[in-house]
């Protein structure tokens, strides 16, 4: 399994932080990785069992469900379904305070490509693919919660 871990400083409370990762009624308006994401099964908030469906820009779509969750510490997520290039992954989002006005979010991937040999082949480019994606979700995030702009949809 392949990790990637990616973290950003961000001038916010703690749970606020925390809170706006795990929000799906306010994802898109900073997510810009995603195009869709809503939580299923008639869940109303994010939390241990419950399964979201993610749609990203490029049309992929991953179905994961929660295996933890510590507000506001972490989230954990497991693909249930998912792109055919994956044959496992996971995601966390950790949130650690600094200080009352300062936080600290981490994003971590742990991900096994399908393919044999292909995927060996493919897994720098995805790695890169992914570790791209991250910085980007992390400072549209922090954009988001320093100045509260929402992104164009």
């Amino acid at each position: 399994m392949k990790t990637i871990k990616r973290q950003i400083e961000i001038n916010r409370p703690q749970v606020e932080v925390f809170d706006l990762t795990q929000d799906y009624a306010k994802r898109l308006d900073w997510d810009s990785y995603l195009t869709k994401a809503y939580l299923l099964g008639n869940a109303d908030e994010a939390g241990i069992g419950v399964d979201s469906f993610c749609q990203n820009r490029y049309g992929s779509v991953m179905i994961s469900r929660y295996i933890s969750f510590n507000r506001p510490h972490v989230a954990a997520v497991t693909m249930i379904k998912g792109p055919f290039i994956l044959k496992r992954f996971s995601g966390a989002w950790n949130v650690k305070k600094i200080n009352e006005q300062r936080s600290k979010l981490t994003f971590t991937y742990h991900f096994e490509l399908k393919g044999g040999v292909i995927g060996r082949l493919l897994l720098p480019i995805t790695s890169h693919l992914f570790a791209s994606d991250m910085n980007k979700r992390l400072f549209a995030i922090k954009r988001y919660l320093e100045s509260n702009i929402k992104r164009p949809r």
